[in-house]
């Protein structure tokens, strides 16, 4: 006949088991799971190590003596409704030795002060100037071109996945002029769905926003 004792230990060593069991599994699997092996500083190095490939590509095939990326972000508010005021900086740029940067001068800049050139980005997708000297239209690009001593700039939208402007690219060759032609528009345009692809993946992606 079984003891008082002999029936009590079974039910106190499961009621323990029920109720630990869980507490040490949770325990050692927060403990040892794998940590995520990305901060967002180093997913911020690895897209620009991946963007700035691309820009070296293009300069490379295309022999432009500088190539630049903006992306377009909110800077600041409208006083009193507090509607967000769009703005551009250059994030990205690549330079040929001897060739003056652009990037310090865009940084942090209104749309409204380039309405001509965003219109023909938003309207067209790209703009093509050969010649500076000889182009009948800048639009609005003088402050840009002349100073720095450019000769043949284009510029082409960089879009996201689902088709929103997110950003602009420009290519400018100050050695000489240089025309853009069928094949160099066709590799530009790849390297640009690229680079949108790239940065969609980057902004759009949950947890990449840090």
């Amino acid at each position: 006949m079984m003891t008082f004792i002999s029936i009590l230990v079974p039910v106190i060593v499961a009621l323990i088991t029920s109720l630990i069991g869980p507490i040490i599994v949770d325990f050692f699997h927060k403990r040892f799971e794998k940590k995520p092996t990305e901060t967002p500083v180093v997913e911020a190095i690895n897209i620009n190590l991946l963007v700035d490939s691309q820009l070296e590509s293009i300069m490379v095939e295309l022999e432009c003596d500088r190539v630049w990326l903006a992306q377009f972000h909110n800077g600041g508010h409208f006083y009193p409704t507090g509607k967000s005021i769009q703005k551009f900086s250059v994030f990205y740029e690549k330079l040929t030795i001897g060739t003056p940067s652009l990037q310090g001068m865009l940084q942090n800049i209104p749309v409204s002060l380039f309405p001509k050139t965003l219109s023909k980005m938003n309207e067209d997708g790209e703009l093509e100037i050969p010649s500076i000297k000889n182009a009948d239209e800048l639009y609005g690009l003088e402050s840009i071109s002349h100073p720095l001593g450019t000769k043949s700039l284009y510029m082409v939208g960089i879009y996201s996945i689902d088709d929103h402007l997110i950003g602009v690219m420009g290519l400018a060759y100050n050695r000489t002029e240089h025309t853009l032609v069928h094949d160099e528009w066709v590799f530009l345009r790849q390297k640009i769905g690229v680079i949108g692809t790239l940065l969609t993946e980057y902004l759009y992606t949950p947890g990449k926003k840090q």
